[in-house]
């Protein structure tokens, strides 16, 4: 852990490399979206980050005379970002959680040689359905913002049977 923290109760806030994240998610480069969380707090929040430059993969081959990182991978990093506030606690350890719904708005083109800060808050997490607001910056302009919903039905109560 990059930094171990005391925040309250329970809390904690650390920081996690490119390995941990890995572990965590499985996803892998090329199509990981994260270089690493500056913070994370299990079950809260977490604030990723991923450096552009101007040899990554996608600013070969999408919108090549404008130089622009794809919208889908910008909605990627904000859902892996988030994925990782949710994976952290404890009790959702080695288990998947599934998008349900997402909504997303796209302010202004990212280019190489930008730092993405990702900043995630888990709204909520109720019975297996996780809901998150996340946003991302490039300096201090915030490029795009997105709502998401996911399931993790390892957490979700089976119904009843009548006997």
């Amino acid at each position: 852990m990059l930094l171990n923290e005391d925040i309250g109760s329970d809390m904690k806030e650390y920081g996690l490399d490119t390995d941990q994240i890995i572990d965590l998610i499985e996803v892998t480069p090329p199509f990981l979206m994260i270089d690493y969380a500056a913070k994370v707090i299990p079950g809260k929040s977490c604030h990723g980050v991923k450096d552009l430059a101007k040899e990554d993969w996608f600013f070969d081959c999408h919108l090549k005379k404008e130089m622009t990182m794809p919208g889908v991978l910008l909605i990627e990093s904000m859902l892996q970002t988030l994925i990782l506030a949710i994976y952290t606690m404890d009790n959702h350890k080695g288990k998947l959680a599934y998008v349900s719904d997402i909504s997303t708005k796209l302010f202004a083109k990212v280019s190489p040689n930008s730092q993405l800060n990702i900043y995630a808050d888990l709204v909520s997490y109720r019975r297996g359905i996780s809901k998150g607001i996340v946003k991302i910056k490039v300096d201090e302009l915030k490029v795009c913002q997105g709502d998401f919903v996911l399931i993790s039905p390892h957490d979700m109560p089976l119904p009843k049977q009548k006997n």
